[in-house]
């Protein structure tokens, strides 16, 4: 009998985004195997950018997780 180890799922670590327009920083986390969402921040003004992301940068996320990106 044999035994297999799994280290759980391989994790990314979520780069930055904040202040990138919102097609660039979504081309970069589907790169990197991410889902996408994106939603209005407090501050919403339509002008595409990424205020900040959820989770936020340099947090280590399974691959294949969703990130949500906050625009202004």
């Amino acid at each position: 009998m044999s035994f297999v180890v799994s280290l759980g799922p391989e994790l990314v670590e979520v780069p930055r985004v904040r202040a990138m327009g919102v097609e660039a920083a979504t081309e970069l986390l589907e790169g990197l195997g991410f889902q996408v969402e994106t939603e209005q921040s407090d501050t919403y003004l339509g002008l595409g950018f990424v205020s900040s992301s959820d989770p936020d940068q340099g947090e280590e996320v399974p691959k294949g997780s969703t990130i949500t990106l906050f625009l202004v």
